[in-house]
């Protein structure tokens, strides 16, 4: 029995899904290559995308827009305590930023000249635009804690967004702020000693 056609949009997610980790592993993919990984025939792809230029600029454009990211953090369940919330906030967002540094590296490292500059038929986001969704949704999911935050969720999110990006970049390493529990415990209690700590 023959198999029922993906829809088309199904269909294009799904080679653009087979298309990422071949960029990421070689810096490169053949459009054969994706064909394998995706299970189609090879023509299937030039059905969906006009050249190999285009399947990159869509694998581009799907790993910058936000959101898959927006969608997970609003379907966060609450946790029991603020801290185990802020940690599983700041493990979707060391996530996202690895995805997307990923393949912004293998682009840099491997430039082949069938991938230079390729054409964003929609565009990606801009940044204050995936900035501005992101923060959003960190602040709706926030929000039930807003009672026992100093600041508003609005900008405890902004906050919990730029200090994630700041430890998951890998041109900024640093050892200690990899952990999520241990940023989330930064982030709500600060550096400062409370006193309970220094009576022990």
């Amino acid at each position: 029995m023959r198999a029922t056609p993906l829809p088309p949009d199904e269909r294009r997610r799904a080679i653009i899904a087979a298309a990422r980790p071949l960029l990421v592993s070689d810096g490169q993919f053949t459009t054969k290559q994706v064909a394998e990984a995706a299970g189609i025939a090879e023509g299937t792809i030039f059905r969906v995308f006009d050249s190999k230029k285009d399947l990159l600029a869509a694998v581009i454009e799907d790993t910058l827009d936000p959101t898959d990211l927006c969608e997970a953090i609003r379907s966060l369940p609450t946790q029991p305590t603020l801290h185990e919330h802020v940690t599983r906030l700041l493990e979707l967002l060391r996530d996202n930023v690895g995805s997307v540094m990923a393949v912004m590296a293998a682009l840099h490292s491997r430039s082949r000249p069938e991938f230079d500059r390729p054409p964003h038929r929609h565009g990606p986001p801009g940044p204050d635009s995936r900035n501005t969704q992101v923060t959003d949704a960190l602040a709706d999911s926030l929000a039930p804690w807003a009672g026992d935050l100093i600041l508003t969720p609005q900008a405890a999110a902004s906050l919990l967004r730029a200090l994630a990006l700041t430890a998951s970049h890998p041109f900024l390493p640093d050892p200690g702020l990899n952990d999520p529990a241990g940023l989330a415990n930064i982030i709500i209690h600060g550096i400062e000693k409370r006193p309970e700590e220094d009576a022990c």
